[in-house]
């Protein structure tokens, strides 16, 4: 006897039910396969430890046990959760940035100059222009700067390394780094001319390069689409919340008033004038809305009970579940001191690539380019980085993916990037996966969870 197909099957055991309260759109519905191949399509919305109840595109619901479906659909059941269908029905008009803010993250609008990143933070007490710069192994001051802000460089008895060759550098204290709430106290930083070789005259766009080791402390969250950085102060030297201890949660924000007053808390209800807050330890505050600025006060009227929703029935969604609804992809990327690498393919290869965001455009080394049919032009054209300058070449890439994001007929520069006698084998990479790309795929880079996603729109 033929066994019933799954579309009969699931009609068998649909009951009477109200619609949705929401309606779902069709990019949430997935096609769920039955043992012997039919296709229906549905959203999951919840599961018992035998059966998954599903959502069916004429609002009605339908109990259907794990061996009537697939193997795939089986392995995505079970790593389901339901927070992901509460967000999804409840929570899904929340941008990446209230998401994250909600979670006790303090952000901070990004500028492009070119396609690098700049946030404003203060050095020794002083404004700085901070280059966020994943490529970057360890943090660097500009000599100039340094010294102008009243820091004393030491001997330029250390070398560093970058695009362009290599640059002498010297260790620099530094009484304080400061980047909105996130402060660091007492650290050494290496100081270098990073305008090595450029013509005179020629004016540094940072004052210093905010490297990796800062972004893990804070486990930071750099979001392409949101144009933001979100930081973890509570991460840093100086925990004005008393989080560390373990008195608060990450679901208690900071909020700055126009007077300088710091409290750290989370919104529980509003008027349209008057926010009330539950502090860390629990004591409630009732403020005025007018009392705050900027970002603060945008958040406070922007406030909802959906994010409230969110606080007490999302909480436990990690930043990938998160996205992941959001039909990102996401690739685990492995961590080589504090370099950041990811796989993929270069013109049908398998490839490893750098993630960085400093560099303004994905770069290729020569050989690698060459061995793996870029077309490669003549070595007119010149690449700058700490070190100096190196010739490069104009390059067209055929195809390159990560994942399901597919990038075609790009033009790139390809230059030496060895050090040495190293080739390019033991470099370990291809090359630079720069911020044009980035910021083309809507990247979202994670340090907690050390992950890179991206999104072909």
């Amino acid at each position: 006897m033929k066994p019933p197909g799954l579309a009969t099957f699931l009609l068998g055991l649909l009951f009477s039910t109200p619609l949705f309260a929401q309606k779902v759109p069709d990019s949430e519905y997935r096609d769920f396969t039955g043992a012997n191949g039919r296709i229906i399509q549905a959203v999951l919305i919840d599961k018992t430890d035998t059966e998954a109840v599903l959502l069916l595109r004429n609002g009605q619901r339908a109990n259907v046990p794990f061996d009537k479906l697939g193997p795939q659909d089986q392995a995505y059941i079970k790593s389901w959760r339901k927070e992901q269908a509460v967000f999804l029905q409840k929570c899904r008009g929340l941008t990446i940035r209230q998401c994250l803010e909600l979670r006790g993250y303090e952000s901070f609008p990004f500028r492009f100059e070119s396609n690098s990143i700049f946030v404003d933070g203060k050095i020794n007490g002083k404004p700085a222009r901070l280059l966020i710069d994943t490529g970057a192994g360890t943090s660097l001051l500009h000599i100039p700067y340094a010294e102008s802000v009243g820091l004393q460089v030491g001997p330029l008895d250390e070398k560093i390394y970058g695009v362009g060759g290599e640059a002498p550098a010297g260790w620099t204290p530094v009484p304080a780094i400061q980047l909105g709430e996130a402060v660091f106290k007492d650290r050494r930083i290496l100081a270098t001319d990073l305008l090595k070789d450029k013509p005179a005259g020629t004016k540094s766009r940072e004052d210093a390069i905010l490297g990796a080791e800062f972004m893990n402390k804070l486990d930071a969250v750099i979001s392409y689409p949101d144009r933001r950085i979100f930081l973890r102060p509570d991460k840093s030297d100086q925990d004005e919340a008393g989080l560390a201890d373990g008195s608060g949660s990450t679901d208690f924000r900071i909020f700055k008033t126009k007077d300088g007053k710091t409290l750290r808390g989370k919104v529980v209800s509003k008027t349209p004038t008057v926010a009330t807050f539950q502090l860390v330890g629990g004591k409630p505050l009732q403020m005025p809305i007018s009392n705050f600025g900027g970002d603060d006060e945008i958040y406070l009227k922007n406030w909802s009970e959906e994010g409230a929703f969110f606080l007490q029935h999302c909480q436990a969604l990690t930043v990938q579940e998160i996205l992941t609804l959001r039909k990102y992809q996401s690739f685990q990327f492995e961590r080589r001191g504090n370099h950041i690498f990811v796989d993929g393919t270069l013109n049908g290869h398998d490839a490893t690539y750098m993630i960085d965001t400093g560099a303004d455009g994905t770069l290729l080394h020569i050989d690698a380019a060459k061995k793996y049919e870029c077309q490669v032009g003549p070595m007119d054209q010149e690449v700058w980085g700490i070190g100096g300058k190196r010739p490069a070449a104009v390059s067209v890439i055929p195809k390159l993916t990560m994942g399901e994001a597919t990038l075609t007929n790009r033009k790139v520069l390809a230059s030496d990037m060895t050090r040495g006698e190293e080739s390019h084998e033991e470099m370990g990479f291809v090359g630079l996966f720069g911020a044009d790309f980035m910021r083309e795929l809507d990247a979202v880079i994670t340090y907690t969870e050390n992950r890179i996603f991206l999104i072909q729109r």
